[in-house]
């Protein structure tokens, strides 16, 4: 008698078949995600064997006085000088700082990690812009990468802090631009952490201690932050500001005071007086010139990374 054909009864090799098909990728990707995240999953002391600084990368550790756990986790981030055009598809809006980024590192993938963008500029007024910036934003991968209980901790310390400085508006205006932008309160603490690190003498014990991780003398790297070729135009700025501020109600009063010896008749005191005023008003216009000296030059920076910038004042025309 001649047997039925089978019913649609599936073989073993149909079953191997399936296992593969669902399988297969699944290994793909873990194997994937496994060597992309090799590096991040990578001992200090591994990094610090096996990496190979350029020069120049290693000149900025040196100055910065980076400990060796300082060094991996600045190195693990793979510091990279770029120009103008690459800085621009990188950084341009994606950080505060103007001199330096960190991103999703260059052909790494998904899961390769972030890398430290640093701008190349040769113009000797500002090429020492690369010591600050690197630390600061190697102190934005250590925060990426701290515990959550540490970076609780770490938190406290650094909104303690910033309890201080409610009045710095070079603390306040980058937290206000996060905001703006919609950050996160882990984007604002990141850039805390960086800025209080880099820029900021006479921190908490506990901060200090902290940041002893990283830095084997942190006074000479806050030293570097504000003897920049471009940090220290900004500091001059706002020193004349205050200078001309102070320098204005003075010359207002003289003003009416010469206003009222000239109109009672009294040319000795208008004419003692007057001198004493054309000698401020002389020292008022010399700051405003110095100003928009330091102002142009600071524009010039700008446009290194950004053709296209326009100070504030011609862009609202």
């Amino acid at each position: 008698m001649a047997q039925k054909p089978s019913q649609g009864k599936k073989g073993p090799g149909c079953l191997v078949i399936a296992l593969i098909v669902i399988f297969v990728p699944i290994l793909l990707i873990g194997g994937f995600f496994f060597f992309a995240t090799s590096d991040l999953r990578r001992s200090d002391e591994e990094v610090l064997k096996t990496y190979q600084p350029t020069v120049e990368i290693a000149e900025i550790a040196e100055k910065n006085t980076l400990t060796d756990k300082g060094k991996a986790a600045f190195y693990r981030a793979q510091p990279e000088f770029i120009d103008g055009e690459v800085f621009r598809k990188y950084c341009l809006g994606n950080g505060v700082e103007a001199l330096a980024c960190i991103g999703p590192k260059r052909g790494g993938g998904p899961f390769g990690g972030r890398q430290i963008f640093l701008l190349k500029i040769d113009d000797p007024k500002f090429a020492d812009h690369k010591y600050a910036a690197a630390v600061h934003e190697m102190l934005h991968a250590i925060y990426d990468r701290l515990s959550s209980s540490e970076k609780k901790r770490v938190n406290g310390l650094l909104e303690q802090e910033l309890s201080k400085h409610q009045d710095d508006v070079h603390l306040t205006g980058p937290i206000n631009i996060l905001k703006k932008r919609g950050k996160t309160n882990k984007d604002i603490d990141s850039e805390l952490h960086s800025k209080f690190g880099v820029e900021y003498n006479d921190l908490s014990p506990e901060l200090e201690e902290y940041y002893k991780q990283y830095f084997v003398d942190r006074q000479k790297v806050v030293g570097l932050f504000k003897n920049g070729g471009f940090n220290s135009r900004v500091r001059k700025m706002d020193e004349i500001r205050y200078e001309m501020e102070a320098l204005a109600p003075q010359l207002t009063s003289m003003q009416s005071q010469l206003t009222a010896y000239q109109n009672t008749g009294d040319a000795t005191n208008f004419n003692n007086l007057l001198g004493q005023y054309n000698s401020m008003v002389s020292q008022y216009n010399a700051k405003a010139a110095q100003s928009q000296r330091i102002y142009g030059e600071i524009q010039q920076f700008y446009q290194y990374f950004d053709p296209a910038y326009k100070p504030p004042a011609e862009k609202a025309k």
